[in-house]
């Protein structure tokens, strides 16, 4: 014969058996406000993190990239111009130029006694020699000073011209000037004027370009000072210099 599934006859308000209860039990209990039954709660979706972005590796290769050519290109630009100077050093030998005040002549000494002004007007003669055999020198114009003891006296100007190799050159350079002494300066100028010793300073600032061959550099300054004594500063009269002390130095400009 079949089998038949049993089935219970179950009266209201009576106990659930004991399977069904169970059942019943795991289900989750619905949310009820009031006679309105509530929407289940859902648990949010899992918070996602925002997908990571790549580094930008191509840029930051560039860069370095620029950066070490472009060393490169210094330390070649610097090794290359260290060897021409190095070869220029080499084949010329170059040799610092001397100057010397040669004489100096006073064509004007006025002292305005109640101004405390002095009005005077030099010739200085200037030698340059120029010790080297295959480098020229340009003369670029500059500028001649005579102090006394720190005060200027006159002032005129270098005149432009070149120098060969192994030659030597004499400009007349005059100067002229009006200055307004202290009353100490003026009586250190009384007093040694009596004692035959007038100590004097010939300052020179000259533009210079050197001459390789046929290479012309950039250009330098050249610095001249000559410490002089002369006996007197009376004019119409070429002083007698008892001591003469020149210096010259380059600097590149």
């Amino acid at each position: 014969m079949a089998d038949y599934h049993r089935v219970h006859p179950v009266i209201v308000g009576s106990p659930l058996p004991a399977q069904e209860q169970a059942n019943k039990d795991k289900q989750p209990p619905s949310a009820t406000h009031g006679d309105k039954p509530l929407l289940p709660v859902t648990a949010p979706p899992p918070y996602a993190p925002a997908p990571l972005r790549a580094p930008r590796r191509k840029r930051h290769s560039r860069c370095c990239r620029c950066v070490c050519w472009t060393l490169m290109a210094l330390i070649v630009l610097v090794v290359a111009l260290g060897a021409t100077a190095g070869i220029l050093y080499a084949v010329f030998r170059p040799k610092i130029p001397t100057f010397n005040v040669e004489t100096l002549t006073v064509t004007r000494f006025d002292v305005n006694t109640t101004s405390m002004t002095v009005t005077d007007a030099f010739e200085v003669q200037v030698t340059a020699e120029n010790p080297n055999r295959r480098i020229g020198i340009y003369y670029d114009g500059g500028e001649v000073k005579t102090f006394f003891n720190g005060t200027e006296l006159c002032s005129g100007a270098f005149p432009a011209l070149y120098q060969g190799h192994r030659t030597t050159v004499r400009p007349l350079i005059t100067l002229q000037g009006e200055t307004r002494l202290d009353s100490a300066v003026a009586a250190q100028l009384v007093q040694q004027q009596q004692a035959g010793f007038v100590p004097l300073t010939v300052n020179a600032r000259v533009p210079i370009r050197i001459k390789f061959g046929a290479l012309k550099l950039w250009k330098m300054t050249g610095k001249a000072r000559c410490d002089l004594v002369v006996d007197s500063l009376q004019a119409g009269t070429q002083l007698r210099i008892r001591s003469n002390s020149c210096s010259f130095k380059l600097k590149v400009v």
